[in-house]
């Protein structure tokens, strides 16, 4: 499975050990989910990462190199009505490269959260793990 980790996901890693977008970095090999990220989200983790404990970017050194680094996609070829120009680029290289969009930014895409666009799904870490346990396949 394919899973594109939103900054927001990915700064929350960094910034707790015991929540659901770090327990997804812990679980991903025993899982073989691939995470993914764009050189987008990579700059808004650098540009965050200050604002965070110090410990932040150590922890990101550790899990930087569990992500998969894909191109950004910036068009679509499809219709789409998301007014969020910012998160434009998140959204649609997570349809292009990933079967699930895993954020924690309800502001931007809550409108699209637990249910498909273009099929592609949209949920939070701790909603994604809840629904792998339920489902049998969370190793």
């Amino acid at each position: 499975m394919r899973l594109f980790l939103d900054t927001s996901v990915l700064l929350a890693a960094c910034g707790s050990a015991s929540g659901a977008s770090r327990e997804v970095f812990r679980r991903a090999s025993t899982n073989s989910w691939v995470l993914i990220a764009t050189p987008y989200g990579l700059e808004e983790v650098f540009r965050n990462l200050p604002d965070l404990a110090p410990s932040a970017s150590a922890e990101w050194a550790a899990l930087r190199p569990a992500l998969l680094i894909m191109d950004d996609v910036l068009t679509l070829d499809r219709p789409v009505v998301f007014p969020v120009t910012k998160d434009r680029p998140v959204l649609f290289s997570a349809l292009a490269w990933a079967d699930i969009l895993l954020t924690l930014d309800e502001n931007d895409f809550g409108g699209l959260m637990d249910k498909p666009f273009y099929g592609l799904l949209v949920f939070r870490p701790g909603v994604f793990l809840q629904r792998e346990r339920a489902a049998g396949r969370l190793k």
